[in-house]
């Protein structure tokens, strides 16, 4: 029977990591002038926008058309977007940047969260790839804890009910907030974002991705 499975990890000792789950995660360098005019814009939004009350908790959230605010640092976020997208496609369906096409659409959205602000337990239906970029992280030096931290969870069932050596199923994974670094991940992997303690704000950029029309090239 043909594997179709592309996406697989193979060990140097016969052994094979089944289901793996991509997570993109990279660090932009020279954001630093970017994100300044993005708080900007967003702090300009928010006083024009009530907001959407989705899964944000003392917070703000914009309307879903950031992707068309005609800005430049707007436009230089999206093609970080765009480079996230593609390197996480192309590693899903094991092929190279020159070996398919595919249409993709995409909203994004601002948030801001102030001291105690947290986003609930939630998934992004309908997109394939979901993500976000911390323009401002609002943690000056180590991140304590779980601070504002985001978290996902192991997607698959029932993998906690027998202790394994080494506690390596069902695990959260937690990844620290960093100014100018960008988080891309699979739109139905469940996460939340812990509760902030912190006297500046945490600003950042959500956005979701779907693929369709994929086509893969010889």
């Amino acid at each position: 029977m043909k594997n179709t499975m592309k996406l697989k990890v193979e060990l140097e000792n016969g052994v094979r990591l089944l289901w793996p789950t991509p997570l993109f995660n990279k660090k932009f360098d020279e954001t630093e002038a970017i994100n300044k005019g993005l708080v900007r814009i967003i702090h300009e939004k928010e006083r024009q926008d009530i907001g959407k009350k989705k899964s944000i908790i003392g917070g703000w959230h914009s309307s879903d058309d950031l992707h068309l605010w005609d800005f430049p640092e707007v436009k230089e976020i999206l093609n970080f977007i765009s480079t996230a997208i593609t390197e996480i496609t192309k590693t899903s369906a094991g092929v190279s940047d020159d070996k398919f096409s595919a249409d993709m659409t995409y909203i994004a959205w601002a948030n801001i969260i102030r001291n105690g602000g947290m986003h609930r337990m939630h998934s992004h239906p309908g997109s394939t790839w979901s993500g976000v970029y911390y323009v401002s992280s609002g943690i000056d030096g180590p991140v304590d804890d779980n601070n504002g931290q985001i978290s996902f969870l192991d997607p698959r069932g029932a993998v906690e009910m027998i202790p394994t050596p080494g506690n390596p199923f069902g695990q959260p994974l937690n990844l620290p907030p960093e100014d100018g670094r960008i988080y891309c991940f699979p739109a139905w992997l469940k996460h939340m974002v812990y509760p902030y303690q912190g006297s500046q704000e945490r600003i950042t950029i959500g956005f979701n991705i779907r693929v369709e029309n994929f086509n893969e090239f010889n």
